[in-house]
């Protein structure tokens, strides 16, 4: 898998993640304001060819009244072996909104992303199908996508498709078949719905699993959402693939980890079963000769 495993960063190369967090909150209760904010280094990743690119993220959640502003800044620099800085990039968000609003909830930034005061939400599931769990009959046909070499691709659809989605995938563990992400695909960009603020699904996604989006793309409008323990959602409304406007998309790392093994199980295998099949040729051939 080449997921990140807390801001879904994408890594390649050997990648280490380090997380250093800084929480401050101060409240006044003569004027009802309340500004919570976090500083962290979301990731750290080193490419192949040696660049060490380090990711720093400023959150703040600022309430006055029934209003509340977000706001979030990425800063990340690339920098070679030798510790110069080779790129130094900025991305900034921010939004508004009544507390009143239809759908809105209140809530500040924590340390572990989900949003204060809430029960932890159930994320074992996603589109019906339950992560860890085996999936597929003999008849299901297995396929592979490029993206994922560690896994195996099935197409399916949930019982509750979502609107405007063309296709839905579940990947699968290579030997168990135990499910390890799902993704929902458009043909075309998904509409925002209507009196737009953000698009319907962030805040869908933000109701179900109980968290907050994190935009984790600085060319296209992509957020990322940890939606339980090893498990991370991402939505991409725009651009998503060379055949797809929008995916959503989400994984339990967990599960990953065990298709890794699986997989690196079965090449030691087709290892064996080669260098025995060659060594029978030898033979066979030695004894013709």
């Amino acid at each position: 898998m080449k997921h990140a495993t807390f801001f879904a960063v994408v890594a390649t190369g050997a990648a280490a993640a380090g997380a250093a967090a800084l929480a401050l909150g101060t409240a006044d209760p003569a004027s009802g304001r309340d500004v919570s904010s976090r500083t962290e280094e979301s990731s750290v990743t080193t490419n192949d060819n040696g660049v060490v690119s380090r990711a720093y993220t400023e959150c703040s959640v600022t309430t006055n009244g029934n209003m509340v502003t977000e706001r979030r800044r990425e800063t990340r620099t690339n920098m070679d072996q030798d510790g110069n800085v080779l790129e130094t990039s900025t991305s900034e968000f921010a939004q508004s909104y009544s507390v009143g609003d239809p759908g809105v909830v209140a809530f500040a930034a924590t340390a572990d992303g989900e949003k204060s005061g809430q029960e932890p939400r159930d994320s074992s599931s996603f589109l019906g199908l339950a992560f860890g769990e085996p999936y597929g009959t003999e008849e299901t046909e297995f396929g592979s996508d490029p993206e994922e070499p560690a896994l195996l691709r099935a197409a399916f659809v949930p019982k509750t498709p979502l609107e405007g989605f063309d296709r839905y995938f579940a990947y699968v563990t290579p030997k168990t078949h135990r499910v390890v992400k799902i993704r929902a695909c458009a043909e075309h960009a998904v509409e925002p719905g209507p009196r737009w603020r953000r698009h319907y699904l962030i805040e869908a996604l933000e109701r179900r699993y109980g968290t907050w989006a994190r935009p984790c793309s600085y060319r296209r409008p992509c957020f990322a959402f940890r939606i339980g323990q090893d498990r991370f959602a991402t939505v991409c409304l725009a651009d998503a693939s060379p055949e797809f406007q929008t995916i959503v998309e989400a994984w339990d790392n967990a599960v990953a980890a065990e298709a890794v093994r699986e997989a690196e199980e079965l090449r030691a295998e087709a290892r064996k079963n080669a260098a025995e099949r060659r060594s029978r040729l030898v033979d066979a051939a030695a004894a013709a000769f």
